[in-house]
Formats: structure tokens, sequence, C-alpha cells
């Protein structure tokens, strides 16, 4: 099985790519130059190919022979994205909407999108939310994300599969990635530095490991009884920012005081998803509780900062 992955170069890229090819799979990730030099440990022995998905008009040569598509690719975030909504619809929707067109000329069968279970709801009625609940996006991201899920709908010559991941964290994210709370306060606590709160603490997200989001992925690539729709990825677990801050002192043994900024406006107060829909259809479970990863990431941050351990085992 031939799988392309856009946007691979970022943190659920490098580590699907990995677990791919332990599979036997043969996945070529496209990312900028940029990217792709910064991912280079994390990206050992895959294939890769520049590719700029705001910009270039080659996709459907470079997707030529693959079986299926994976669309990481998005210029932004939650919070950026609200600084400019226009460069947020204008870079991620259009451009997605290209990927699918050349994926059909292509002859590629499955495309697996990475929606966004933590901002497509806005905030919910009621906990955990399941993928009938209202969508009402709080953000410019949330609302490119469910954008560009109908717009996938829409392709009949294609199995579109959107995945409305929860907030994955993981080890890739201690080589620099720019979102991802956890491995940002673990880096911090490991530097000695007090972690940043927006809020009081008390927004609640679903947290889930970067293990239990690829193995969802590869899923989602290989059933034979999923064809299209939206599903729900996350743990099922709601933990708030303190209880966050509580299990990174626990696993680190240090005393920590956070330091506490004004709220935004943008954040859902709390977010829990129920996977369940995906959990039938494929067998995929939820595994890694959540106190064992974040004890997991503080002991592979404590390796690189001693100088004895590499992202990539």
């Amino acid at each position: 099985m031939r799988v392309v992955i856009v946007g691979g170069a970022g943190f659920i890229g490098s580590a699907l790519a990995q677990s791919l090819l332990a599979k036997g799979l043969r996945p070529l990730v496209l990312d900028t130059a940029t990217r792709l030099a910064k991912a280079n440990e994390t990206l050992r022995d895959i294939a890769t190919a520049t590719f700029d998905f705001t910009m270039d008009r080659n996709a459907e040569a470079l997707f030529e022979g693959a079986d299926a598509l994976v669309h990481l690719a998005c210029t932004t975030n939650p919070a950026h994205s609200m600084e400019s909504i226009a460069w947020d619809a204008e870079s991620n929707i259009a451009p997605s909407i290209r990927l699918f067109d050349a994926s059909v000329k292509a002859g590629v069968r499955r495309v697996v999108f990475a929606s966004s279970g933590g901002t497509v709801y806005g905030a919910p009625q009621r906990l955990p939310v399941v993928e009938t609940d209202p969508t009402l996006p709080l953000s410019a991201y949330g609302v490119s994300k469910l954008a560009i899920e109908n717009y996938l709908a829409l392709y009949s010559g294609l199995e579109g599969i959107s995945l409305r991941v929860a907030n994955p964290y993981g080890a890739y994210q201690l080589g620099g990635a720019t979102i991802g709370v956890i491995a940002r306060y673990v880096s911090e606590v490991m530097a000695g530095r007090s972690p940043e709160v927006w809020g009081d603490g008390s927004v609640v997200r679903d947290y889930i490991a970067i293990e239990d989001v690829v193995s969802a992925f590869h899923a989602a690539l290989t059933s034979e009884v999923l064809r299209s729709g939206a599903y729900n990825i996350g743990s099922g677990v709601g933990t708030s920012i303190n209880q966050v801050i509580d299990a990174i002192r626990e696993a680190s043994g240090r005393a920590l005081d956070a330091k506490y900024l004004p709220g935004r406006t943008y954040d859902v107060p709390a977010i829990v998803l129920d996977s369940s829909r995906f959990a039938n259809a494929t067998g995929w479970s939820c595994r890694l509780p959540f106190g064992d990863g974040v004890g997991k990431l503080w002991q592979k941050a404590q390796a690189l900062h001693a100088g004895t351990g590499t992202l990539v085992e």
C-alpha cells in the first residue's frame, strides 16, 4: 500500500510515517523545504518530496500510483486563524479542494483528512460530543476544518474519511512544535520555567497520545468497512489544564507553580469526544491512559535533555 502524506513533516505526520514504514507500507511525505529540513530526524528513512500545498500545482504527478492520501496540511492554528480570517480561508480551503481534485485525477482511492474534534463543535451543550451534535466553531480554524470536511464529502469518486482528532500529545512535539500544551509545559518545566496558563486552568480538553492517534489513522487507511464520513478520535476523558499541571508535577517530582494569564475568547470551555462510532466500525481503541502518557513524555524529555535519547528510537 502506497500512502502519500501531505503536510507530513509535522507532529502527526512524522509519527504516522514512521509507523507506516514499520508496518511495511510505503509512505511518501510531502511538505515545504523548510519543514522537511526541520524534520530531518523524525523523518529518518522516509521518502520525501518538496511540496507547498498553498501554491504548488503538481500534486497529480506526485499522487500517481498512490492508494491513499492523508491530508494533514494546515497553515494556521486556532489562535493565529483569528488574526486573519481571510488568510485562514484562502490558504486552507481552496488548496484542500485542489488536493481532492488531484487525487481523483491520479486515481487515489481513499483520502483521510485530519479535522479537529477540539474546534469544529464549538462550545457543546453536552459531553461527550458525538458526530451528530451541532457544529458551531468559535475560531476560523474550526470553520475551515469543517468546510474542508464538507467539500471532501462532495467527491463521489473518493472514499473521503475525516478524523476529528481531539488534542494529541507526544514526544515528537518536544522537537520544537509550536502547538501542544502538554509538551510545551514539559519543556518549560525541564528548563526550570513556570508554565503559562491562559485563564484559570479550568479549560477541559480531551488529550490523546500520539500512539493512539496514529493507530486511528492506520485503521482509517486500511479498514474495509469505512467508506466515507466524519469520525471522532479521542480518549473520551476530559482533563483540565490544572490537571495537566498536576500530572506533570507528579511525573517530574518537581514543585512547580503556573503563571496564570487572562483567558482567550476563542478557547472552548470544555470538549470531550465520544469515539464509539469509529471504534465500533474498526475495532480501534484508545489504549494509553493520560497519566502513563505524561510519564512517558517526561522520561523522553529527560533523555533528550541529558543527551542520552533521540526523538526517533
